[in-house]
């Protein structure tokens, strides 16, 4: 590859061009993708709620009836409110998992799309992680009314949440680049992502406050960036508290340069998709 063809493939203009030119097929992917999750179905869109407060249900039971985990000061001893604190955080960490977990077989599913010359394949996993994120959306709408009922008024800071859904996206987004395009070449990642989400998810201050967790381990936490993404939209959507701006801008780094290194990398592994499949 010469200098030239590496600069057009590095530069993030190129990149962000690339994205703005194939905006009609990334429109009509995602809306085929929502609509094609409950096609058939008898509830339809209704099981984008059912299935949200039958998990909440069933982590709630187990962790604060069966384990009785206490969340701290912030919420006493109140069950729902330990389920709502809990909810949040799984109503983000749902976002980056569905997005991820469904990546590894988006080109392998899609040959035809391979196939054709003209069609852009970073599509794909665009229109996925867009409709991941929109189905995550559902998920928060749930959680305005029981943070209502629970903590008995909603808070001015509610209005910042974009500032950690947008930089998730990017973040959720970037991964499934990388996924998408190891799940062509090495088919065992579909299994291997199941895994890595189900420890990442424990290792993840989904049902539990990170203060729970000894000091000398924080650090381990820390290194996890979903931990920063749950923690500042609790701040953010519960507990009433403005940005941490620091936090923010961390948020967006994370999520933009996820992105960005997962785009080039597809973009730069695509060329043999065609060979493989």
């Amino acid at each position: 590859m010469n200098n030239s063809s590496l600069w057009t493939l590095l530069n993030p203009a190129t990149q962000v061009l690339s994205v703005w030119r194939g905006r009609y097929f990334l429109r009509q992917l995602t809306r085929r993708n929502i609509e094609a999750r409950f096609k058939g179905s008898f509830l339809g869109f209704l099981w984008l709620f059912i299935l949200p407060l039958l998990m909440l249900g069933i982590y709630t039971f187990v962790f604060s009836v069966i384990f009785k985990a206490k969340w701290g000061i912030d919420t006493g001893d109140s069950k729902a409110a330990f389920a709502v604190i809990m909810f949040c955080g799984m109503s983000v960490y749902n976002i980056f998992s569905e997005t991820v977990g469904g990546s590894s077989g988006l080109i392998v599913g899609n040959p035809n799309y391979v196939k054709k010359v003209v069609f852009p394949l970073e599509m794909l996993p665009l229109a996925h992680s867009m409709a991941s994120f929109i189905f995550g959306l559902a998920w928060f709408v749930l959680l305005l009314p029981g943070a209502w009922l629970v903590f008995g008024k909603l808070h001015f800071s509610m209005l910042f949440l974009p500032l950690t859904l947008i930089p998730l996206l990017f973040f959720s987004c970037g991964v499934s680049f990388l996924v998408s395009s190891l799940g062509v070449y090495i088919r065992d990642v579909q299994h291997i992502i199941g895994v890595v989400l189900q420890v990442l998810f424990y290792l993840t201050p989904v049902f539990y406050p990170i203060n729970a967790v000894p000091e000398k381990y924080r650090w381990l936490l820390k290194l996890n960036p979903m931990t920063h993404f749950i923690e500042e939209t609790r701040n953010i959507f519960l507990y009433g508290r403005m940005p941490s701006w620091s936090t923010i801008g961390l948020l967006f780094a994370i999520g933009l340069v996820s992105f960005y290194l997962g785009f080039i990398w597809f973009g730069k592994t695509k060329k043999g998709f065609a060979d493989v499949l």
